[in-house]
């Protein structure tokens, strides 16, 4: 998805972001075994890093050309690559020692944010924009090899994070999977409501004289869809304005659907909680 959303303006960036994926969650599953739910948040946080290395690219270094843009971009997934190659022993017995007692090594991502941090904010600080396009080109290639270094120095610290962020990611899907029943009911029951309320706005107008509701500026009879789309943006408390309730039934239909609404949503939250409990 990524990859397609920057396909159009950074179409290079877009490749590089999709083959680092795929290469370097096949190498972490080969070189760090038991570590599947690691190579997943790594590749969560490639898409991070590369909407972030967009906006800077976007921001201080406009004029740098598609080659440089994309050898920068790699620079860090390289160093931090090569950094778990090195530090592979020590990765592997922290994977092997995984615990439910997470404790995020904060001296240890001061570490190796820091460096990050410098060449970010450097990056805003000098006037990198008023350099012509081959300075540019070098401003960023230095920069990303900085990062790039600071990545494979720290590859231990950094992959420690990432492990313990991937230890929540796969708290997160077991408690999930406890949570499917209750979750669904409530979603059964929220869409049950919407269909009902949905529908008496179509009935009210339909033995109505006139219209009871104003769409896109226009007074006239709602349909059933247009019905069904305002439940949901009245459940949702949304209200984006484009369909409106003008006659008095017609808001206070609207209003007791926004009060069901807010008491389904209280009960609903507190059965899913209560069921994890049990």
């Amino acid at each position: 998805m990524i990859a397609l959303a920057l396909g159009n303006t950074r179409p290079g960036i877009a490749l590089a972001a999709l083959l680092s994926v795929v290469a370097l969650a096949l190498s972490f599953h080969y070189l760090l075994p038991g570590s599947d739910f690691f190579s997943a948040v790594f590749a969560n946080s490639i898409g991070v890093y590369a909407f972030i290395y967009v906006f800077f690219l976007g921001e201080n270094f406009t004029r740098t050309q598609p080659f440089a843009q994309e050898l920068g971009f790699a620079l860090p997934l390289m160093g931090f690559l090569v950094g778990v190659v090195w530090r592979r022993g020590e990765i592997v017995s922290r994977i092997a020692s995984e615990s439910e007692n997470i404790s995020i090594d904060l001296a240890g991502a001061i570490i190796w944010g820091s460096p990050i941090a410098v060449v970010g904010v450097s990056s805003f600080v000098l006037p990198i924009n008023e350099l012509d396009p081959a300075q540019q080109n070098a401003a960023l290639l230095i920069a990303m090899l900085i990062i790039g270094l600071t990545a494979s120095l720290t590859a231990r610290s950094i992959a420690a994070f990432l492990l313990d962020t991937a230890i929540l990611f796969e708290d997160f899907f077991v408690n999930a999977g406890r949570l499917a029943k209750p979750a669904f009911a409530f979603l059964t029951c929220y869409s049950l409501l919407a269909i009902i309320y949905g529908c008496l706005y179509a009935i009210i107008d339909r033995f109505s004289a006139a219209p009871n509701f104003t769409i896109s500026g226009a007074s006239r009879d709602i349909t059933l869809n247009e019905g069904l789309y305002l439940s949901v943006v009245t459940l949702s408390t949304v209200g984006y304005g484009d369909l409106t309730a003008t006659s008095g039934i017609a808001r206070l239909i609207v209003a007791s659907e926004i009060i069901v609404g807010v008491l389904l949503l209280l009960f609903g939250v507190q059965a899913i909680l209560s069921s994890d409990k049990r």
